[in-house]
């Protein structure tokens, strides 16, 4: 699945039953650079949350010059996790994944942000995607404010 308007190096692929140990990685790298909150999860755990979550969710896997990159879960129109590593950041990747989920799902779609977010916010914002919610993180395991958004065509 590569667009030659995206660009050569960035590849949108189904999810491998081999990609879950770099993809655990991934999501630890990513989410520490965020540097919103102590994350309490090891790798296992990660590993553990991944393999439970591709039992319910398409995912897709971004890779750049051959090293994964990012990934997006998608569920009957929730997208719910969308991590782009910190090597790969302003890269593309993270568009790639949105545009490709926008281009293959029907509307509408919905996701949930942290509020403190900003580059991601400001993503899902340029594709159209509006707040519609807003929480002061109680419901979420993190505890940090974050903003439901809805794009619909």
């Amino acid at each position: 699945m590569t667009d030659p308007e995206r660009g050569a190096d960035i590849t949108l692929r189904p999810l491998q039953g081999s990609d879950f140990s770099a993809l655990a990685e991934l999501l630890s790298a990513s989410r520490a650079s965020m540097n919103l909150f102590d994350d309490p999860h090891d790798a296992k755990a990660l590993r553990d949350f991944l393999v439970g979550l591709s039992v319910g969710c398409d995912i897709i896997v971004a890779e750049r010059h051959g090293t994964v990159a990012g990934f997006l879960s998608h569920t009957r129109g929730l997208i719910s996790h969308l991590y782009v590593h910190p090597a790969h950041q302003s890269a593309g990747v993270g568009s790639a994944l949105l545009d490709d989920a926008l281009a293959r799902h029907p509307s509408p779609l919905h996701l949930w942000c942290f509020e403190a977010n900003t580059r991601a916010r400001a993503l899902y914002e340029s594709r159209g995607f509006r707040a519609v919610k807003r929480t002061d993180g109680s419901n979420n395991g993190e505890g940090l404010p974050d903003i439901r958004y809805e794009r619909r065509s």
